[in-house]
């Protein structure tokens, strides 16, 4: 009867198991996106010259900029963020230097980020990379309603030195 009894309770358990790891893990696979476009004033950059003087490794551009969901609209944010240099431009390639940049989006008085970070190809001779030119960078997280956030933000440089900022995040 001993026999009888572990065999009973141990196959209750290994059912009982199964079944919380199937309600547990039980999701949609098909997720949602919530896209959303800001647009960026022409952003005030700094230049931070670290080590050797003139152009190499670890050179830092800080900026900033108002954000408004429409164009020309009121402020609804603040862009801050840097872009390090991470590798200089070579005999290979004299022009395009790349950049690790990262972007704060902040609203509603700072309660409410985005945070943004990611590698991209500039110009060598220019802070900013062309206009008419797409970066794409990876969401990593936020705060406020943004909390969780993940996904993605394009940022487009226009003509006149402004940005479009187009975000995709998951839900």
């Amino acid at each position: 009867m001993n026999l009888i009894f572990q065999r009973t309770v141990r196959g209750l358990a290994a059912l009982f198991a199964s079944v919380l790891i199937t309600a547990c893990g039980a999701h949609s696979t098909k997720q949602s996106t919530e896209t959303f476009t800001v647009y960026e004033d022409a952003p005030k950059m700094s230049l931070l010259d670290l080590g050797a003087p003139g152009k190499s490794l670890g050179d830092v551009y800080h900026f900033s900029a108002a954000l408004h969901s429409t164009r020309g609209g009121p402020v609804t944010g603040e862009v801050i963020g840097s872009k390090t240099l991470v590798k200089v431009a070579t005999d290979a390639n004299p022009n395009l230097e790349r950049r690790a940049a990262i972007l704060f989006f902040t609203f509603a008085d700072g309660k409410d980020q985005i945070i943004a970070c990611g590698a991209a190809d500039y110009t060598a001779s220019a802070p900013e990379f062309e206009a008419g030119q797409s970066v794409v960078r990876p969401v990593l997280g936020g705060t406020g309603k943004y909390m969780g956030a993940r996904g993605q933000v394009t940022s487009t440089r226009n003509p006149d030195g402004t940005y479009t900022q187009a975000f995709a995040l998951l839900k």
